[in-house]
């Protein structure tokens, strides 16, 4: 079972980094030409892309407590591998899905879609920078 979810939660991992990728490129293109056009189906990609960040972080949490990496006993915060595992990797990812829901929620409160888009950039963005440096790439790579 564990190895399942952790294989789902290693693959769901990419399709998350593309489509996060892929939100905030649209949206600084979309910026950059100050495209006052609101297309639906841009909408629900920015949508997807969050709901699928919240399945991954479902898959995360039911990892840290049948993973073999995360212990939180005795020496827990001076071991670093399981402080990144039990703590931090969790800690910043869940700051992550909060800042694309929060961008997400905020930009359905803009007047125009240049200024929605200048929204989901920053906290799409932000999401990315936050997720990219907690994603353990040594591990992720072999």
């Amino acid at each position: 079972m564990y190895n399942i979810i952790q294989h789902s939660h290693s693959g769901i991992m990419w399709l998350v980094v593309v489509m996060l990728t892929v939100s905030v490129l649209i949206s600084l293109f979309k910026l950059i030409k100050k495209d006052e056009s609101a297309t639906a189906y841009w909408r629900k990609f920015f949508s997807y892309t969050k709901w699928l960040m919240y399945i991954q972080a479902l898959l995360g949490i039911t990892l840290m407590f049948i993973s073999p990496l995360v212990h939180y006993g005795e020496g827990f915060m001076k071991n670093e591998e399981l402080r990144f595992y039990g703590m931090e990797h969790p800690l910043m990812m869940l700051i992550a899905i909060g800042l694309v829901s929060i961008g997400l929620f905020k930009s359905k409160k803009k007047a125009t879609a240049v200024k929605r888009n200048k929204t989901i950039f920053i906290y799409y963005a932000i999401a990315l920078v936050v997720m990219a440096t907690m994603i353990p790439w040594a591990t992720v790579m072999s």
